[in-house]
């Protein structure tokens, strides 16, 4: 059985060989010394592994296995000599020596071959050069690893270093000991094949990684995750099935039943640690940290981000946020935009949107992150381990930071955000890496968002012309009407004594041919006149839209505070208007037997207009993306769908805010905040006070 297992490690050895043989063959460039070196290492070394596994179950004869095994070290001392000479660190004089080295391997191959025809040397004399040939490869490897500079050192010497240092360091010890004994040690000569097969992925990693091999060899992260998942399994499986032998051989009655129950128990448990998360993750970063050159695969990122960016199903905000959160492994995430002066979370994954600390997380660091386009990690910020190129008041910070990562977001076009991320997961410390993946990430994500919201302005643009387009239809109709008006206004004189009404009623047909004049004048020219702003009561005001909208059920309600009132400098009708329309819409998602309400309510630096209902409610996404969209309507014919919109844009003019809190089947509820500015007064009492 160990014979067996023997035999196929040394197989797979040679299939590894003759798989990264093939691998770098099609990129053979016949002026790249170490090129060839390294093809000459992979092919010697699957001639090696060949011969030494079909030595045992064939029997055949020692000597092609060392002569193989002498090729593959004189091809890999080569190949480290050709590594090592091309560095700075290297005096002249040593590297004579190392060429003195290759040519005593060299000699020593001639020696074995001469073997072949004339037995010149006993068998002890060969294991001592082979014992040699093991020195001179640690001694390279040594000498590899201290003369060149620390910081290719980790990058792509690294790997190559534990590979041949494994292989020559078993080889010491194995030829040690044939040459003390006279023989070769069977445990030894069986587990050499295994050995060779795990140097392997290591002589792969530095044909990658090393420039001067020039050779661009590809191993994807995946691979080398899964077969490490695969290999750490099948010597799970393997120690597993030893123990579960022992135990079966005790001979007991329950011998066999232990042995069910044992294989059945550390089954579950290698199906859990496959199964766990935190586990892969942390594999993942071992792997990358130890066996990369770059923590990313950025070929994968790309497209995995590209994939995330086109999927519709999501709004922009949100694609944005997963394309941001997914290469660090972050659990939970807000994206914030600047919205007339105010950042507005549009995005959120894991958390929630309303936790004060978020808030105050924004409102303290955001506008310098982005002016600075800095990233900052708040607990090193906090512990003063960053220096940001901006004063930071740490006092501020809050001290539960759930998402203590902030990556800003900025284009030239005047796009402004910031993204709030937790603690990543890809990896155990951030580092320029990381931050240039995030950097890039970002640009691309502003970019995105810019042309996202800058055709969000041309669509809406596109509506008005069209909405213009319209108004010419419109203005024959309206010329007629006001021809008609403007008939019976030139007639009234004759009717002059008629009734007291007749008057009022000519009167009303007056006041409305200068309203449909003034109309018309406006549609000709294509222009809105300046609104003409005064002060006004806003407690009358909504009073009048109330009575105005109480020809319809559920009748709304004022509740307000009679010691003070609010005065506005504003366009009086368009105010009333807004709030007609506003509660409109709430009686029409009411039922008759429901409850529409609208509050005013003083605050120290704002005031807020609520208006409420128990109707039927609006989801997330059609508050998101269809409720302030102009020109779209649930009404169909009956309504424009202008009425929202106009309460938003009312509000941002006035330098408010304007925020929806609803539910499905449970009501809304609709908060105009406007602060007290030039443009507000407060009576309390007698006292007027103007801020």
């Amino acid at each position: 059985m160990l014979e067996q297992l023997g035999s196929i490690g040394y197989f797979i050895g040679a299939g590894g060989f003759a798989f990264l043989f093939v691998l770098l063959l099609p990129t053979y460039n016949q002026k790249s010394i170490p090129k060839n070196l390294l093809l000459l290492s992979c092919l010697n070394g699957c001639l090696w592994a060949m011969a030494s596994g079909f030595k045992v179950p064939y029997g055949y004869s020692i000597l092609p296995s060392l002569l193989a095994e002498t090729l593959f070290n004189l091809a890999i001392t080569l190949l480290v000599i050709s590594t090592i000479v091309n560095s700075t660190y290297i005096k002249s004089f040593f590297q004579n020596r190392l060429y003195w080295l290759s040519g005593t391997i060299a000699f020593m191959a001639l020696l074995e071959i001469s073997r072949f025809f004339y037995p010149l040397l006993n068998q002890k004399i060969f294991f001592l050069l082979h014992l040699v040939q093991a020195t001179i490869g640690l001694w390279l490897v040594e000498s590899l690893y201290r003369h060149h500079h620390p910081s290719s050192l980790y990058q792509a010497i690294k790997p190559l270093c534990l590979g041949l240092g494994l292989l020559f360091g078993y080889n010491f010890a194995f030829y040690a000991d044939a040459f003390l004994t006279n023989t070769l040690a069977n445990t030894f000569w069986q587990g050499r094949g295994w050995l060779i097969t795990a140097s392997i992925p290591f002589i792969a990693l530095a044909s990658r990684r090393i420039r001067r091999w020039e050779s661009r060899v590809y191993i994807s992260r995946d691979i080398v995750f899964h077969s490490t998942l695969s290999l750490a399994a099948g010597l799970y499986l393997l120690m597993m099935s030893i123990a579960g032998y022992y135990i079966k051989s005790v001979g007991s009655d329950w011998a066999n039943v232990a042995q069910t129950l044992f294989f059945s128990f550390s089954g579950l448990l290698l199906a859990g640690l496959f199964f766990s998360e935190p586990l892969r993750k942390q594999l993942k970063v071992f792997i990358t940290k130890h066996f990369f050159a770059n923590k990313y695969e950025y070929r994968q990122e790309w497209m995995t981000f590209y994939t995330v960016m086109k999927d519709n199903q999501q709004s922009p905000y949100k694609r944005a946020l997963k394309a941001i959160i997914g290469p660090f492994g972050c659990d939970c995430g807000v994206l914030a935009i600047r919205q007339q002066g105010t950042f507005t979370m549009v995005a959120n994954i894991n958390c929630d949107p309303e936790d004060s600390n978020i808030g105050r997380q924004i409102d303290s660091l955001a506008t310098p992150l982005i002016e600075n386009n800095w990233i900052s990690e708040l607990d090193k910020l906090v512990t003063g381990k960053e220096n940001p190129p901006f004063p930071v008041n740490r006092t501020q910070i809050p001290n539960e930071c759930h998402l203590p990562l902030m990556i800003p977001l900025s284009s030239r076009d005047g796009f402004q955000g910031i993204f709030l991320l937790s603690q990543p997961r890809s990896t155990n410390s951030i580092n320029w890496e990381d931050r240039d993946l995030m950097k890039a990430l970002s640009s691309e994500i502003s970019l995105y968002l810019t042309i996202y919201e800058a055709n969000k302005i041309l669509a809406i643009s596109k509506q008005f012309d069209t909405f213009n387009k319209m108004s010419s239809f419109l203005v024959h109709d309206l010329k007629n009407v006001l021809t008609q008006l403007q008939l019976l206004n030139r007639n009234a004189p004759r009717h002059k004594n008629n009734p007291e009404f007749i008057d009022d009623a000519f009167d009303t047909v007056e006041s409305a041919t200068r309203r449909l004049a003034s109309v018309l004048n406006q549609l000709q020219h294509k222009r809105i006149e300046p609104e003409q702003c005064e002060w006004f009561d806003l407690t009358k005001v909504i009073e009048e839209a109330c009575a105005m909208r109480s020809i319809q059920s559920p009748i709304p309600y004022f509740e307000h505070d009679h010691s003070q009132s609010i005065s506005l400098k504003a366009n009086r009708e368009r105010v009333k208007n807004v709030l007609n329309h506003l509660l409109q819409n709430a009686q029409d998602a009411t039922s008759h037997n429901g409850k529409v309400s609208i509050s005013l309510q003083l605050m120290a630096e704002h005031f807020t207009i609520v208006i409420s209902d128990t109707g039927h409610g609006m989801s997330e996404a059609f508050i998101n993306d269809r409720l302030f969209k102009p020109f779209d309507s649930t009404k169909g014919n009956a309504g424009m769908g202008l009425g929202a919109y106009d309460a938003k844009l009312l509000v941002e003019q006035m330098k408010g805010s304007i925020k929806v809190k609803s539910a499905i089947s449970e009501g809304t509820s609709i908060v105009l905040s406007f602060p007290i500015n030039q443009a507000a007064s407060i009576t309390r009492g007698k006292t007027w006070t103007h801020c």
